[in-house]
């Protein structure tokens, strides 16, 4: 019974040690990757794994962008990326502030410069798909109206040219009656309409159109393209711009993000006495352990809910639209072709009669003739099919918008966590900090008369 039981102790026994043992060795190496130099040739060695290791990730994070998002060619970019990875590494290795500045930027995704990231990503990939697909469809629209305008005038000419046959066939047959010496009296034909002036009219408009939409639509895209690779350029640079200011301020000003009731802090005051905050702290003061957020906390989350509920609808009215110019144009095609042809007949009906002795009317010819033509509105050959939608692109908006409204429910614990880093890169500054609160407490306790 002794040996069933002691099974179990030994289990919880070895993952216990397993985990503390785990939890010294990371920090350890957090100890040694936040000095600000190593004290001997292991933390040298673990700090070049680690630096090497962020610039290989950074260097492969950056060739994949550029290869696939920016569509540069793979050798120029694997180029960049590994010229970019190498001096990554140098600046970990060599600069304790540059390190810092780099661990706070993972943080900083999940604040307002990671969601103007995210936002940006997802305009540009609205803007440059739908924008070009709608002019596109509109296009192909123009063309499918031009070619059935074509084939209609067409037909149409042809119905002048069945007229003129009619016409003619109609003096053959006078002239053949022998009675009549010279029908040239009776009908005098002539055709006064240029076919083909009027075919290169049509032809010179349509081309023109045409030539006004593809203009648009390559503006449209290569706009997206470099409006893509100045944005993404320009957001990346801005949170590495921000975080190497959070950290400026953070050494340079003691009341900058100074707010949490850090444990260092509460020894500080139980050594001065202090059990209980004043009211004022202890609705401002936010616990670095908990889930419990101030009143400036929620008020900054939701203006971020509003902020990014506006770029959502902007970019849920750039998708419905083309969404909504599709189905249009696809119910407008299915409508027309569904319109039955034309058929028109020219019924040609000629009997001559002669008077004899002016009381007795004798036929001496007769004609009768039917010219059938038809008009059809939109023939197949003139049909294009429309471009559908991207669904990928609702879908990818869609995750990129509700990865913001997380990041915007965890931006309070992401600043934490930035707070903290800065803290483990400079100890001796967070000292200064607390005391610095510490002293803001206690006379603030003194104003009101609970401490002498």
């Amino acid at each position: 019974m002794e040996a069933v039981s002691s099974g179990p102790h030994r289990a919880s026994g070895f993952l216990s040690s397993f985990k503390r043992r785990l939890s010294s060795m990371l920090t350890f190496q957090w100890g040694v990757y936040s000095k600000p130099s190593p004290a001997n040739t292991l933390e040298v060695f673990i700090l070049f794994c680690f630096c090497l290791i962020i610039g290989a990730a950074i260097g492969g994070l950056l060739h994949v962008w550029m290869v696939y998002s920016l569509n540069y060619q793979p050798f120029p970019s694997m180029v960049v990326s590994s010229t970019w990875g190498c001096i990554v590494v140098l600046l970990l290795l060599l600069l304790h502030p540059v390190r810092c500045v780099l661990s706070i930027s993972v943080p900083s995704l999940g604040t307002k410069q990671g969601r103007k990231i995210l936002i940006s990503t997802a305009l540009v990939i609205v803007v440059t798909s739908c924008i070009p697909n709608m002019t596109r469809n509109l296009s192909r629209s123009v063309d499918m109206i031009k070619c059935s305008s074509h084939s209609t005038a067409e037909r149409i000419l042809a119905s002048t040219s069945q007229v003129n046959n009619a016409l003619h066939d109609m003096k053959d047959f006078i002239g053949s009656i022998p009675r009549i010496v010279n029908s040239e009296r009776f009908l005098q034909i002539e055709q006064k309409v240029d076919v083909e002036e009027m075919k290169m009219d049509i032809r010179n408009a349509s081309a023109r159109l045409k030539a006004e939409f593809k203009a648009m639509q390559d503006t449209l895209e290569v706009t997206g393209h470099v409006a893509q690779k100045v944005i993404a350029s320009s957001f990346i640079m801005l949170l590495l711009g921000s975080s190497a200011s959070y950290l400026v301020r953070f050494l340079t000003d003691l009341k900058h993000d100074n707010v949490c009731q850090t444990r260092r802090l509460q020894e500080l005051l139980r050594a001065r006495g202090v059990e209980e905050l004043p009211e004022d702290y202890r609705k401002r003061l936010v616990r670095t352990r908990g889930w419990r957020m101030t009143q400036r906390e929620l008020r900054r989350c939701l203006w971020g809910g509003t902020i990014l509920g506006f770029y959502c609808l902007i970019c849920a009215l750039v998708l419905g639209l083309d969404h909504l110019i599709y189905s249009v144009l696809q119910t407008s095609l299915s409508w027309a072709q569904d319109i039955p042809e034309v058929k028109t007949t020219i019924s040609l009906h000629v009997k001559i009669t002669v008077l004899i002795i002016g009381l007795i009317r004798k036929p001496v010819g007769e004609m009768n003739k039917e010219y059938r033509y038809r008009i059809l509105l939109l023939p197949p050959d003139c049909v294009r099919p429309l471009s559908p939608p991207d669904p990928s692109v609702l879908s990818t908006t869609a995750a990129l918008f509700l990865t913001a409204l997380v990041m915007i429910l965890g931006e309070v614990f992401s600043r934490r966590i930035r707070r903290k880093i800065c803290s483990s890169f400079y100890r001796d500054r967070e000292e200064e900090r607390a005391l610095y609160l510490r002293d803001k407490i206690l006379l603030k306790l003194e104003d009101e008369g609970n401490i002498s």
